[in-house]
């Protein structure tokens, strides 16, 4: 080690012992946000575009009239500098850049350039000739110019904030803030001269920042991170003098170092970079848009004040009782980093800890640290085993106060309750965990925290470990239950927006935009409706009510063991409302399989059971079909052709040589095929268990049969209530043909194309527009979306039952 002059004594510099922070980071928070940031500017734009055209062509006119009031001279003198500035720096940055040799960064700004160029001009394409363009094209600056007068044009513009955005990543500040000046006058001068409207400007820097962004993900963005050296020259300011430091690799967005003093303390160092900030803020937002305000903390105006607040809740529950670090003192780097120095405990997470040595002692430890700690009134917010640490005289040690509160409400330390209750239950079972909580806890607290017993209430890491363990959440409740004798309370609602709600909305939504075009012919349907047969509908609503039954019967024969009759009628009422889930009944097949393995099948069985009624019903489907064609009167009828015994022979052909193609490739074989055999193998297995059984066939293959027929019907019933026309072959055709189209369709339920096949199919049989669109209408209302709420009813009452 050299000397150091400079510091008093001459004393040796200190060892620096450290695996340097790496000098690109790609998908770092910044860049994320900055990209969210654009791409909502665009979708601005472009809604602003569509959805308020007239208020956008009114505001953008107001703009160019208040630019018209500029004197001329003014406006020439302010064009003919901002066009030389323009010009020229581009080409003095290019210079730097090929001075400073950085090849690389040069191809990123080159790159980034080109494509927000050619992004600018396929939007603005896209959106058109507007009203204002006009008036814009009309206006003329007097005088000469250094360039044309509209210049700079919105793919510079474009080019412009996308090397900005790339630029600045590799500046200090004031650079940074240099090259966005560049931009803003680049988007002054482009709304001084004639050319395209203000809003194709906006659109145009944001797609500009958007592909800036995209680049610095993609190819990385250097590291705010400070150097060690820097790091130990602010540990200096800050009255440390430490003889060795070296950097901890750490999971965690911040980063660690660990120092020893020369006065013989050990240290550690929690440092806080800018990028802490940007994803503290991409965090919030992510927990603002799916949890309610109450579960969204306010966020620190600067790094100094969090880590501060850090140091002040770790102060005060060590005061309080708690083993914690003992907190040093405080600091920050003239980068804009703070930092937090703490004794360093020589303890092991109890994360990496063999659950053998997690014995009563350890754990009683754990909920002794949490009770002293919630005597300070402070709740933690992140009680997980790897912010616990055990000494070696087996003491439990809380550390990392990042996300604490102080002056906590009840309810937030009830939430560390539960919390800890379940990471302890993870190592030690619910029963174990539930008691030892009550000796060290008592029943109040324990009781407290049952409605906060969900994966929405827990921290990431602690809800990713519990994933492999559906059912320990109910397990812990029901401990509590049975020890505490609290009553039933329901889980407090976290969540802003339930998936199923969003599901709901996108499903009517689709449904919608799917249907309105074919009330074109509104006034015939109109008319349909005012002449229906009304003494149809019962037989119309039995046919949808008995397909239930058959749906029943099919299922309970695509298992091999004895399956809840009852249950299992309930499980195929909740697929109306599970089928809104995804395209070719996805959501049931999703249904039926977490149903089978509640029931005690293995996930391979639930697979192939599902897969083997989903084969009966597709078989049984296109044997009816190809049945009810013969009967019609041949391949091509209502407008519906089959396709030719040659077409499908070609079709198989190409399948199978693509197959032998892929098989030719060892990764191919081993990554998509051999899975697929081993599965298949299985399946096939299970499957032979179920033919063994004739009733169980009979009951796949009659009740898959029987379901097609019970719509088939229903359709029948519907078009006789509004005049009939068409003969039982025909409508047999029509649906059919139509819903195996729809089958294909990516919609779910196949909302939208089955309606307008099964339209399409009944007009080229020769019903009546109006007729056509009546009945399909009132025959989808009753087999699909009637259903839906008892579906969903059912769906929640299964669910809440522990049934799926």
């Amino acid at each position: 080690m050299a000397a150091d002059e400079n510091r008093p004594g001459g004393a040796a510099e200190p060892t620096v012992l450290f695996p340097p922070p790496p000098p690109r980071q790609r998908w770092a928070a910044v860049d994320r946000l900055r990209l969210l940031t654009g791409l909502g500017f665009v979708a601005l734009g472009l809604f602003a575009v569509s959805f308020a055209e007239r208020t956008i062509s009114g505001a953008e006119r107001d703009v160019v009239d208040a630019i018209d009031r500029i004197p001329d001279p003014v406006e020439q003198a302010v064009l003919g500098t901002a066009q030389i500035i323009a010009t020229f720096v581009p080409l003095v940055a290019v210079g730097v850049v090929v001075w400073k040799r950085r090849w690389r960064l040069l191809v990123r700004l080159w790159l980034s350039s080109v494509v927000a160029s050619l992004a600018a001009a396929v939007v603005t394409a896209w959106l058109g000739e507007r009203d204002v363009a006009s008036a814009l094209a009309e206006r003329t600056v007097d005088g000469a110019t250094l360039v044309a007068a509209d210049f700079p044009s919105v793919q510079y513009l474009a080019s412009a904030a996308a090397t900005a955005t790339v630029g600045a990543a590799f500046v200090p500040r004031r650079w940074k803030r240099a090259m966005w000046a560049w931009v803003a006058l680049l988007v002054v001068l482009r709304l001084l001269g004639p050319g395209q409207p203000p809003l194709d400007v906006w659109i145009a820097v944001s797609l500009g920042v958007v592909v800036g962004s995209s680049a610095l993900l993609v190819f990385g963005s250097p590291n705010p991170e400070p150097e060690p050296s820097q790091v130990l020259a602010a540990l200096r300011d800050a009255g440390f003098d430490p003889a060795v430091i070296r950097r901890r690799e750490h999971p965690g967005v911040h980063s660690i170092y660990e120092t020893d003093e020369r006065d013989g303390r050990a240290t550690v160092v929690k440092l806080r970079t800018p990028d802490d900030r940007s994803w503290d803020l991409l965090n919030r937002l992510s927990r603002a848009i799916r949890l309610r305000s109450s579960e969204v903390g306010r966020p620190f105006s600067t790094l100094k004040r969090r880590v501060e607040h850090e140091a002040l809740a770790a102060r005060t529950v060590r005061d309080g009782g708690t083993r914690s670090p003992a907190v040093l003192g405080l600091g920050a780097t003239p980068g804009g980093a703070a930092f937090l120095v703490e004794e360093r405990v020589e303890g092991r997470p109890l994360a990496t800890l063999d659950p053998a040595e997690l014995d009563d002692d350890v754990l009683r430890g754990v909920f002794r640290a949490v009770r002293t700690m919630h005597s300070t009134r402070t709740a933690h917010h992140a009680l997980t085993f790897d912010n616990m640490l055990l000494d070696h005289e087996r003491q439990v040690w809380v550390v990392d106060f990042d996300d604490a509160e102080l002056a906590a409400e009840p309810r937030e330390r009830a939430r560390d309750v539960a919390e800890v209750l379940v990471a302890v239950s993870l190592v030690s079972g619910p029963e174990r965990s539930v008691t030892l909580g009550l000796d060290e806890l008592g029943k109040h607290a324990v009781a407290a925290s049952l409605p906060l017993i969900q994966p929405l209430a827990l921290s990431r890491s602690l809800g990713k470990s519990i994933k492999a363990e559906r059912d320990l959440l109910d397990r812990v409740r029901h401990e509590i239950h049975e020890h505490t004798g609290a009553e039933d309370v329901p889980l407090e609602r976290l969540a802003r927006v339930q998936p199923r709600t969003l599901l709901m909305i996108f499903a009517g939504a689709l449904a919608f935009y799917s249907l309105l075009p074919q009330f074109g012919n509104l006034d015939d349907t109109v008319e349909a409706f005012g002449d229906a047969r009304w003494e149809w509908m019962p037989a119309l609503a039995a046919a949808a009510i008995v397909y239930f039954v058959f749906a029943t019967i099919s299922f309970l024969g695509s298992v091999a063991q004895p399956m809840p009759v009852a249950a299992s009628a309930r499980s195929q009422v909740a697929n109306a409302f599970a089928q809104l889930v995804g395209p070719a009944s996805a959501g049931k097949m999703a249904l039926a399989g977490r149903f089978l393995q509640r029931n005690g099948l293995t996930s391979a069985e639930a697979s192939a059971s599902v897969a083997l009624n989903a084969v009966a019903g597709i078989t049984t489907h296109l044997l009816l079909m190809a049945g009810f064609f013969a009967w019609a009167g041949g391949a091509n009828v209502g407008g519906i052709s089959l396709p030719s015994v040659g077409t499908l022979l070609l079709s198989v052909g190409i399948g199978l040589a693509a197959l032998a193609i892929a098989a030719l490739f060892p990764r191919v074989r081993a990554s998509v095929l051999r899975p697929v055999v081993d599965g298949l193998r299985t399946a096939a297995g299970y499957v032979a268990q179920v033919v063994r059984s004739p009733i169980r066939v009979v009951a796949l293959v009659g009740g898959s049969a029987l379901i097609t027929m019970s719509y088939l019907l229903a359709l029948v019933f519907s078009v006789e209530a509004f005049g009939g026309g068409l003969t039982v072959a025909q409508i047999g055709a029509a649906y059919l043909g139509a819903a195996a189209i729809a089958n294909i369709a990516p919609t779910p339920g196949g909302i939208g194309p089955l309606e307008a096949a099964m339209i399409a199919a009944l007009s080229g049989f020769g019903l009546d527009g109006g007729v056509a669109i009546s009945a399909v209408l009132t025959f989808r209302l009753a087999t699909f979306w009637l259903p839906i709420a008892p579906g969903w009813v059912t769906f929640l009452w299964m669910e809440r039952r522990g049934e799926i």
